[in-house]
């Protein structure tokens, strides 16, 4: 017995075994989704991971703890509220939240909790390691002469100067200004880098880092959930009139936004592709339990391929969230072609099983080469070097094969062995009148079709109008209210503009060190070069053992119990209370220095000697790694960077032999991505027309006919574009890898024409009854397509778009063009 009447035979008298068979493999999907699956919302997956600047931006996403920093932005552009009381007050009460570890909402040096820090926690570490000839000029102010001089003079002058006060609170002894000197100039930005009010004071900014204790879409949503009430909260405490708005970005905002906005995605467009393809079904076949089947094996398809994902990958980008909606899109038309050559087999009197014989016959090796030709086009993105692509064309592929083995199996077990009614079928007459019409003069069809796809390629690689490209991978970033904030912030603070970030790590303390120093050497030069704006680091904080051993030896030789007495001394002889608090942070100082003095190995990790709650971790977070060993600067080029050219000439003024960095920043990293991107559009496109090739080379046998099919394929690309320039719509970094995917989904069409055209008998009844279960197919994998731009994700919406329109002149030119022109072939 053929297999075609073995699969027939087995669907129609062993069902319960089917649907057994159907049930442990949905047991067995649930599993691997409950156990193996995950989502990620990262989108830094989009970007393909071989550049070294992409893998810079996942370290800092991952290894900087400001990866849970909060930013609320206070707003009020009226200008009628007092912003600094209200920023005032929402801090306090921000401090007061359990979810809030760490709340800053000025500079370090603008609180007195700060400034106690600076003296107890900072001064020394950074005193220590200063060169040794610096260090010995500042421990002159510990000689007990040049404490009470200093005290003196500062006493003198506090009824004329105001300053001379406050440097006597907070640097009694002179020590602090002296380990501060090596920060002058490491924010690179001067006030404006450090400012939490706008120029326009419409904008006030209180950063925040949260408890949570990962960054997963779960841990994020709890505490955004926590956010929001804490701002209806503090809103409602407001009066009525003087509320302010608040905004608020970060990660965790991010994630929480975007995670949401994934699933709401799963459902509209899973929702919108199920509701446009039933639409589509019912409009061909007027019938409802067929339509039942096929939605029910199309979701067996997605289930599968989503549990084999959950296997394979472990988890699943956001970009995946396409998987179903486009499956459903795909896969129908499997079912569509089936049922539609069924459908014509019971209408001419053939038993059930016999027009299932029949249907897998005809259709069965034509939907296998059309499975495979659309799994390799989605498969093909696999070589784009992105792990959500290869992640979504991976899936893809599977579920589409699954779906031709499932259709020519369960579809037709869940089959009703009635006959159908018949009834007039306009679209099927239609297509035997437009076959007759074809059959009877098909030359003036293909020149007008040949005319028309001709002009519109012409159109496409013609000087006229322009096809715009996004390059920046933000265009991809799913919009959201954190977006939103994150751009507002930007416009109101210019120093918040993104600059290049260069990543530098070392093997141990001292190599980090003494990286630090040549490199701020070298970028102070740049800038007084003119080759770069600014340079913000902060290397005056990488410790040097080697440079705190010896100035802990020459400390040795300082007198520390002599100077304690002598701060005391002086300052009841200045007048002064020494037991005032303003001056204990000196005592402590002094205490501190003693400690130092004692200890055999300094230490090195800010980590383990700055309290967690410290507001200067608000600084520290932004330059210095979990990773003792991995820091970060910030660079402002003179110019955004604009090609591939200029990034080069930068990242060798940036870099020194022998240290270790990474250079990255969205600029920087699509001076890789341009050239990226149009080498995988031709590689992709390439390699899935020499597939074709290949494919179609074995199935045709004949040369002429597989030359039709191509020139088919490139005029429909051709049009796309046109259509492209002419609707103004944007190719991006992640949509050009839709035109592998209108070429493996495209030439399915052809297939099944030329299957037709093989049919024994009379051909033109083999067109015509082709015809429908094609233009609907193709209809199916439009919508599909289409459905996608439901999506919030514009990654998601641009493939959509770009592939319904691809999809849509395949299936124009395979009834206009290639049907009249093997017609016009037979007929010589």
């Amino acid at each position: 017995m053929s297999l075609d009447r073995t699969v027939a035979h087995f669907v129609t008298h062993r069902r319960p075994v089917v649907f057994g068979a159907v049930a442990v493999v949905l047991l067995l999907c649930a599993a691997a989704l409950i156990f193996a699956l995950r989502f990620n919302s990262d989108i830094l997956d989009l970007l393909p991971r071989q550049f070294d600047s992409v893998q810079a931006l996942k370290i800092s996403d991952r290894e900087f703890t400001n990866a849970r920093q909060l930013t609320f932005a206070l707003c009020d552009e009226s200008k009628t509220l007092d912003l600094e009381d209200l920023a005032a007050k929402f801090s306090d009460a921000l401090k007061q939240e359990p979810w809030a570890a760490r709340v800053t909402s000025g500079t370090p040096l603008d609180s007195p909790d700060g400034v106690s820090d600076l003296q107890k926690y900072l001064a020394v570490p950074l005193l220590l390691n200063l060169e040794p000839a610096a260090f010995a000029s500042a421990i002159q102010a510990l000689q007990p002469e040049r404490i009470s001089l200093r005290l003196h003079e500062l006493r003198s002058k506090m009824e004329t100067m105001s300053m001379a006060e406050m440097k006597l609170n907070f640097d009694a002894l002179g020590l602090v200004q002296e380990a501060l000197k090596p920060l002058a100039g490491a924010f690179g930005g001067g006030e404006e880098a450090q400012a939490f009010t706008s120029a326009d004071g419409t904008i006030h900014l209180a950063f925040v880092e949260t408890d949570q204790a990962d960054i997963g879409p779960k841990a994020c949503q709890a505490v955004m959930r926590k956010v929001d009430n804490f701002n209806a909260r503090f809103l409602a405490s407001c009066d009525a009139n003087a509320r302010p708005t608040i905004l608020v970005t970060g990660r965790t905002a991010y994630v929480d936004q975007i995670s949401r906005a994934m699933h709401f995605d799963i459902i509209t467009t899973l929702g919108g592709s199920i509701l446009l393809v039933s639409g589509v079904f019912y409009f061909g076949f007027r019938r409802v339990w067929p339509l039942v089947a096929l939605m029910h094996v199309l979701m067996l398809c997605c289930v599968i391929a989503i549990a084999l994902g959950g296997l394979i990958f472990h988890e699943l980008n956001l970009i995946t969230v396409g998987l179903c909606s486009i499956l459903v899109g795909l896969g129908v038309d499997f079912g569509m072609l089936l049922y539609g050559m069924y459908q014509s087999q019971r209408n001419a009197g053939v038993e059930h099983e016999e027009a299932i014989a029949a249907s897998l016959r005809q259709l069965g090796g034509g939907i296998f080469i059309g499975a495979l030709t659309t799994a390799a086009g989605f498969g093909s993105l696999a070589l784009s070097g992105c792990a959500a692509f290869a992640q979504l064309g991976g899936l893809i592929a599977i579920g589409i094969v699954f779906a031709s083995v499932l259709m020519m199996t369960v579809f037709f077990a869940c089959v009703s062995r009635r006959r159908p009614p018949e009834e007039h079928d306009f679209l099927f007459e239609g297509g035997k009148a437009y076959v007759r019409a074809v059959f009877k003069q098909p030359k003036p069809i293909l020149i007008a079709t040949t005319l028309l796809l001709v002009a519109m390629s012409a159109l496409a690689i013609a000087p006229v109008g322009r096809l715009k490209f996004e390059a920046d991978p933000k265009t991809m970033e799913p919009k959201c209210a954190a977006s939103d904030a994150l751009h507002t912030i930007q416009q109101k603070f210019p120093a918040a503009q993104e600059p290049l970030l260069v990543l530098v790590s070392a093997k141990d303390p001292e190599e980090f060190h003494g990286a630090w120093a040549k490199l701020q050497a070298r970028w102070s030069q740049l800038a007084a070069d003119g080759k770069i704006k600014n340079a913000r680091a902060l290397g005056a904080f990488a410790l040097s053992p080697e440079r705190s051993r010896a100035n802990i030896v020459q400390l040795a030789g300082v007198d520390l119990p002599a100077a304690r007495a002598t701060l005391t001394q002086s300052l009841d002889t200045e007048g002064f209370n020494a037991s005032d608090e303003s001056f204990q942070n000196s005592f402590a100082l002094i205490a501190s220095l003693e400690k130092a003095k004692s200890e055999q190995s300094p230490a090195t990790e800010w980590r383990k000697m700055l309290p967690h709650s410290s507001s200067w971790w608000f600084v520290l977070d932004q330059f210095f790694a979990k990773n003792s060993l991995l820091g970060a600067a910030y660079i402002t080029p003179i110019t955004k960077l604009r090609n591939n050219v200029e990034k080069e000439s930068l990242r060798q003024n940036l870099t020194l032999p022998g240290v270790s960095m990474h250079i990255t920043g969205w600029s920087y990293v699509l001076a890789d991505l341009i050239p990226w991107a149009k080498s995988k559009l031709a590689l992709l496109s390439a390699a899935m027309m020499l597939f074709n090739v290949v494919l179609l080379a074995f199935l045709y046998r004949r040369a002429e006919p597989l030359l039709i099919l191509m020139v088919s394929l490139a005029l429909s690309i051709g049009a796309m574009v046109a259509c492209l320039k002419l609707f103004g719509f944007a190719l991006n970094l992640f949509n050009v890898l839709a035109f592998p995917l209108v070429l493996g989904v495209g030439v399915d069409y052809g297939i099944y024409i030329l299957l037709a055209l093989r049919q024994p008998g009379d051909r033109e009844h083999a067109f015509a009854t082709i015809i429908k279960p094609v233009l609907l197919a193709g209809l199916t994998a439009i919508v599909g397509f289409a459905s996608l731009c439901l999506a919030h994700n514009p990654a998601l919406r641009g493939l959509g778009i770009v592939c319904a329109l691809g999809v849509a002149w395949c299936l124009f030119a395979t009834i206009f063009f290639i049907l009249p022109a093997y017609v016009a072939r037979e007929a010589k």
